[in-house]
């Protein structure tokens, strides 16, 4: 009996010291653009402690590069990314044709797809998929920011 309690002691204090080690998520070193970059998602990335400031069910992180998706993403900063489904509206790190971007994503009835910057300055940097169109896109992903108001008259 007291080699049984020992025995469940010890994977008490075994399954603690496994809870107490932080959970790390991927930071993936080569940008997503908030404009165009090269392609992501190899193995050029480090790995980030979760801490506070990490959102729940964050399960990579990237960084941002350009200010299309200013004021809300910023040039340089880091964003978490889950993989829940995109819903309209959603922020999102696709690759397109080769290259990742960070864009506010929808999806029209007709099944055209339409990728914006959320810095209408720069709605030069939108990309559209027009059914048919032979172009790539995949998604790797929902920023973990809450759904932004779709630009008006795109639509």
């Amino acid at each position: 009996m007291v080699e049984a309690l020992c025995a469940y002691r010890d994977d008490l204090e075994e399954s603690r010291t496994a809870e107490q080690e932080p959970r790390v998520i991927p930071l993936y070193r080569s940008p997503a653009a908030a404009g165009y970059a090269a392609p992501v998602f190899g193995e050029d990335y480090e790995l980030l402690p979760v801490t506070a400031d990490v959102p729940p069910g964050a399960e990579l992180a990237v960084r941002i590069q350009g200010d299309s998706m200013e004021p809300y993403i910023h040039d340089e900063s880091v964003v978490y990314v889950n993989h829940d489904p995109l819903l309209p509206g959603d922020v999102g790190i696709f690759c397109v044709d080769g290259d990742m971007l960070c864009k506010q994503y929808y999806r029209d009835p007709l099944g055209m797809v339409y990728l914006f910057s959320l810095n209408r300055k720069r709605a030069d940097m939108d990309v559209i998929f027009h059914r048919g169109s032979g172009r790539s896109l995949t998604c790797f992903g929902r920023v973990m920011l809450h759904a932004q108001p779709l630009p008006e008259g795109h639509i």
